[in-house]
């Protein structure tokens, strides 16, 4: 079997709806290829030609979404106040190079988005996820990102 997938009771959530969103799609798409194929034999009808062209693309990603969706197991909850920061956690960052003061939440790969509830999300294999597993308040580091490195100390780590 392959490998387990960890993430968070909120991407498994995010997962599972955006399986369902793309479950309606296919069916509405399938739908309208049926419906197409009814009213005209217009070899021309651009709903149809649409229908055609994205069938093989949401197939492909309910697939890629059933098979993460299987391999997944959700992380336990955190507490209040973790000691270190696992998948999960919610982390207050100080950019000690930048001078500015981020927070971020360190997630799995899989479940990334740009920014959920105000909080941005890290994935664990980035540079930054990788550096923030297993540290503490008060630990510093440095990452090396595309634009050099950056020195981040973590101020605080809750649970989200």
């Amino acid at each position: 079997m392959a490998d387990k997938i960890e993430m968070t009771a909120e991407g498994y959530a995010r997962l599972q709806a955006e399986l369902q969103k793309e479950r309606d799609r296919l069916d509405d798409a399938v739908t309208t290829m049926a419906a197409s194929k009814d009213e005209a034999m217009d070899v021309e009808d651009r709903s149809l030609e649409a229908a055609q062209f994205n069938l093989p693309v949401m197939e492909a990603r309910i697939q890629e979404l059933e098979d993460v969706l299987t391999r997944a197991v959700v992380v336990e909850e955190l507490p209040e106040h973790p000691d270190s920061v696992r998948l999960g956690s919610v982390v207050t960052l100080q950019d000690e190079t930048h001078g500015r003061e981020l927070t971020v939440q360190l997630v799995s790969g899989v479940e990334v988005s740009a920014l959920v509830e105000g909080v941005t999300q890290v994935s664990d294999d980035s540079p930054v996820g990788q550096a923030l597993i297993g540290r503490r308040e008060g630990d510093s580091m440095e990452v090396e990102l595309p634009s050099g490195a950056t020195r981040y100390t973590v101020k605080g780590i809750s649970g989200h």
